[in-house]
């Protein structure tokens, strides 16, 4: 067969008949190949951990603020202060993907079928190296073969790789209408669809007391400030109380007019900007124990009635493709770097 080598490239143009039959000849290397690459494919699927999806949908919450408020912003921003009153604004999905919502999931205590007691995810995914009382035996086979590399990591180390696995699992997807979907995959379709009715809780109680801290920091800086302004109008008070008695008589002085209208002028700023402050007070007193919720569910997460992956016949479609594509080119590389 070396002394007849076909030639695929003549005239830097491949030639198809050429082709075709360096891959005839070696048909049964491809065969073989492919066929290694597909039982590769149907065991990769058989042995693939089962995942189930939960999904959950959800609003941002509109936020509206009452007329008398707006009003009493902007009388306050016209005496050169901000005294807040406007809700932080929160990016939901952002907050469904935070290290601290998703570290909130693997501490939480889910009940599962192959354990007898509520576990949270590094003892559920076994990351900590134990399986401590699973009811599956695989997982004391497992642990016969398991080294003791349990008292080597540190609760950092399993809460990482705790949270390299549930990156995976969720997704939040958001819509031009403003809806945003949280899907969850888990082992599990009653853990998956407990997960996802946790995340809004979640949501909730972060954003709110996100909230109620801003609030907090907003009343106590109008506290201090209606302590520096009561402070300064006290003092043009009493500057005001002692002009007018140390001058009885100010009608034949243009001077002492123009000084007595300054002191007033300044008493009535003063007024007018501890009036606010202390409205601002009240309205901050109320939005401090205010707990709106900042998402509104739409649909719940159910658990699942069907494994969502592996999808086996696409994974065994892949391989058997992938090995195809791969035995061919070998066949081909092959018959050109041996001319």
């Amino acid at each position: 067969m070396n002394d007849n080598k076909i030639q695929i490239i003549k005239d830097d143009e491949i030639d198809l008949r050429a082709l075709f039959q360096v891959l005839w000849n070696d048909r049964k290397r491809i065969i073989q190949i492919t066929a290694v690459a597909t039982l590769i494919g149907v065991l990769y699927a058989l042995l693939a951990t089962p995942l189930y999806k939960s999904t959950i949908s959800m609003y941002p919450s509109g936020q509206e603020s009452g007329g008398q408020l707006s009003q009493l912003q902007g009388m306050a921003s016209t005496f050169g202060f901000d005294v807040g009153g406007g809700d932080p604004s929160f990016h939901i999905p952002d907050i469904v993907q935070s290290r601290r919502i998703k570290t909130e999931l693997i501490y939480h205590k889910w009940n599962s079928n192959e354990f007898d007691k509520p576990v949270n995810l590094i003892q559920y995914w076994e990351i900590d190296g134990t399986t401590g009382i699973s009811l599956n035996p695989i997982n004391w086979i497992k642990a016969l073969f398991a080294s003791d590399t349990g008292s080597g990591y540190s609760t950092l180390k399993w809460e990482t790789a705790a949270l390299e696995v549930l990156n995976d699992r969720i997704s939040v997807k958001e819509g031009k209408s403003g809806l945003i979907t949280v899907d969850i995959l888990m082992e599990e379709p009653e853990i998956a669809a407990e997960m996802a009715n946790t995340m809004y809780p979640a949501i909730v109680d972060f954003t709110i007391k996100t909230h109620n801290k801003q609030a907090r920091l907003n009343r106590e800086f109008i506290e201090r400030r209606q302590v520096e302004v009561k402070e300064q109008l006290t003092e043009f008070e009493d500057a005001l109380k002692v002009f007018r008695e140390q001058n009885r008589s100010i009608m034949q002085s243009p001077q002492l007019q123009l000084e007595m209208e300054r002191l007033m002028r300044e008493v009535e700023i003063k007024t007018q900007v501890y009036i606010t402050l202390q409205q601002q007070y009240e309205l901050a007193r109320i939005e401090e124990v205010k707990e709106t919720p900042s998402v509104v569910i739409l649909d719940e997460g159910k658990p699942a009635v069907k494994k969502d992956t592996p999808k086996r016949k696409r994974i065994v479609i892949i391989f058997l493709f992938v090995g195809c594509l791969f035995s061919m080119g070998i066949s081909i590389f092959r018959e050109i770097f041996q001319r």
